[in-house]
C-alpha cells in the first residue's frame, strides 16, 4: 500500500521509500510485490523536484549515485533504514526475492 507523505518528514519515517519514475516495469513490479506482501511504502516520482532537491542535499545519496559528472539513478531505488538499494534487488530474470524479503522483512 503506497502512501503520500510532505517531503518534511521524509528522513523521519520508518516506511521505505520507492523511488521510481512513470513507464517503469521495474517499478511496477516491485510496487506489485511489496503490495501483495502487504509491506507499506511511500512512493516518491524521480521527476518531482522538490525529492530531487532534498536527495542532492543526502551525502549517502549522493556518495551512491553522483561524480563529477553528475548523477545517474536506476528507479526502481528502495531507500529505507538510512541505505539505498537497486542492484541488490535486481538480477538478469527480474526481481531477487530472497533479498527483497530480507530488506523488507518478509517472512
Amino acid at each position: 500500500m503506497s502512501y503520500s507523505l510532505n517531503n518534511n518528514i521524509m528522513s523521519e519515517i520508518n516506511l521505505p521509500i520507492l523511488i521510481t519514475k512513470e513507464g517503469c516495469s521495474h517499478c511496477h513490479e516491485l510496487k506489485t510485490w511489496l503490495d501483495k506482501h502487504e509491506v507499506k511504502f511511500v512512493e516518491k516520482d524521480i521527476n518531482d523536484e522538490e525529492f530531487v532537491h532534498q536527495l542532492l542535499h543526502d551525502e549517502n545519496f549522493l556518495k551512491n549515485y553522483c561524480d563529477a559528472d553528475g548523477c545517474v539513478v536506476n528507479t526502481p531505488v528502495v531507500m529505507y533504514k538510512g541505505k539505498y538499494w537497486f542492484k541488490e534487488l535486481w538480477g538478469i530474470s527480474g526481481l531477487r526475492e530472497k533479498e527483497a524479503k530480507k530488506i523488507f522483512g518478509v517472512k
